[in-house]
């Protein structure tokens, strides 16, 4: 593919990308749309903070690292799913039906019925991206990326009744401390709570400050 291929279809990308502004997710796939497209001023991975491109072969679908074509970057859901169900009657009840008129429970029954996981699996707040293979769950993540997931935790504490202890919210919280929100963050934010119509509290507030911060000094 020639470099005027390669132009013309990441000019086309983009425009696809901003025509008529954001849908409602439907799904989570469609969430991770939504969030790339967001992402798209930034394209930086959340735990080893490296540049990445969309690949015009495959027609924007996949990205990869700028310095490591090889390396492809994925969109995941920082709080996992098991966190959520775990305290839905769809997850433990069977509340479901087969094609076979079988009954089950679990993930796949709450996909279905639930209207609580549903919202949670089209949670653009939910989404980051990062190489591929990267542990992200139960790690002690890199200073830069702490307060970005410590915030989409405490949001996700209330907004999806999950399950944390003191000492996890104590950790969280800490985190909020330590790495302080952005004009990325706060930008990503501003558009997400377009599209669902909510906000993150742990994020809102803090932009508010940040943004207010920023705006003196330039006044200066």
């Amino acid at each position: 593919m020639n470099l005027y291929k390669l132009v013309s279809l990441s000019l086309i990308f983009s425009l696809l990308l901003f025509a008529g502004g954001y849908p409602q997710p439907k799904s989570f796939s469609h969430a991770q749309k939504i969030f790339k497209q967001i992402d798209l001023d930034y394209k930086m991975t959340a735990f080893s903070n490296k540049e990445y491109e969309y690949d015009p072969v495959t027609c924007m679908r996949k990205q990869y690292l700028k310095d490591e074509p090889g390396q492809e970057v994925v969109f995941v859901r920082i709080v996992p799913e098991e966190l959520v169900a775990e305290n839905l009657a769809c997850n433990t009840q069977d509340l479901c039906t087969n094609m076979r008129g079988k009954l089950y429970h679990g993930i796949k029954c709450c996909r279905k019925v639930d209207p609580l996981y549903k919202q949670y699996e089209r949670d653009i707040f939910n989404v980051m991206g990062i190489e591929k293979g990267t542990e992200y769950t139960n790690v002690t993540p890199p200073l830069h990326a702490r307060g970005n997931i410590a915030r989409v935790y405490l949001y996700m504490k209330d907004e999806y009744k999950i399950n944390l202890t003191k000492a996890q919210v104590k950790r969280y919280e800490l985190w909020d401390k330590e790495d302080k929100v952005d004009e990325k963050e706060c930008h990503i934010h501003e558009q997400i709570s377009k599209i669902h119509s909510r906000s993150n509290p742990w994020i809102k507030s803090a932009c508010e400050t940040f943004l207010s911060k920023s705006s003196k000094s330039s006044q200066e």
